[in-house]
């Protein structure tokens, strides 16, 4: 059953707010600063917390990032959810399409992919949010406190697996192998070109896909 705001206690909104509102500031002040450079003292001071309560919630920087990522994954999983027209590659690709819109800027990119690297942490290997998390960070998505979080790889699989059932992909093929394809070109494509062209990732994105269905033989229409 879905649950609404008043049905959480004030200890869990509080938590919710305090931490959504933590990662909030940070991430809007990523688009400007260096991760690096962005003081924690100033994060608190605008949500108005001490600097003792801000390290309850996120231990060290890395964590906002992962952070803000599940709610990325969350709010994806909850519009693919609703749309029920769409088959599981077009699935796939609006994964790519959402994901090219919601990447941060080139030098945020870089300062994120070497935290994940440095802290040899996986950026979805984090605990799941709590119902009200996701209600607060997410309140025009009905039913989302629902949805269950799944890794990214874990995301695709599952699209990956249904693609093969509804005889898109051939079921001979690995879909650990799909997925790391798949993975390879979300992470390798802004590694791979010049700062100048992140605004074109959304096309180079679908390029790649294209070429990877290609290459398992599969002919899709232009969408």
């Amino acid at each position: 059953m879905a649950r609404s705001k008043k049905d959480f206690t004030l200890r869990e909104k509080k938590y919710a707010k305090t931490k959504i509102a933590l990662a909030n500031e940070f991430m809007a002040r990523m688009k400007t600063t260096r991760l690096s450079e962005i003081s924690i003292k100033e994060v608190c001071q605008k949500v108005e917390i001490s600097e003792g309560t801000f390290y309850n919630y996120f231990p060290h920087k890395i964590d906002l990032a992962c952070y803000f990522n599940k709610f990325t994954l969350l709010k994806l999983v909850w519009e693919i959810e609703k749309n029920k027209e769409l088959d599981s590659l077009q699935k796939i690709r609006y994964v790519f399409d959402v994901l090219a819109d919601d990447i941060p800027a080139p030098f945020a990119f870089y300062e994120i992919i070497s935290l994940y690297t440095s802290e040899q942490i996986r950026p979805d290997k984090t605990e799941d949010l709590t119902p009200a998390e996701k209600v607060y960070g997410l309140p025009d998505c009905p039913g989302v406190e629902e949805i269950n979080i799944l890794s990214l790889e874990d995301f695709l699989a599952q699209l990956v697996s249904f693609a093969q059932k509804e005889k898109l992909l051939s079921a001979d093929i690995s879909v650990d192998d799909i997925v790391l394809s798949l993975m390879s070109t979300i992470i390798g494509i802004p590694l791979a070109i010049d700062i100048k062209d992140f605004k074109k990732i959304k096309k180079l994105y679908r390029s790649q896909l294209s070429l990877l269905w290609k290459g398992l033989g599969i002919k899709r229409k232009k969408q």
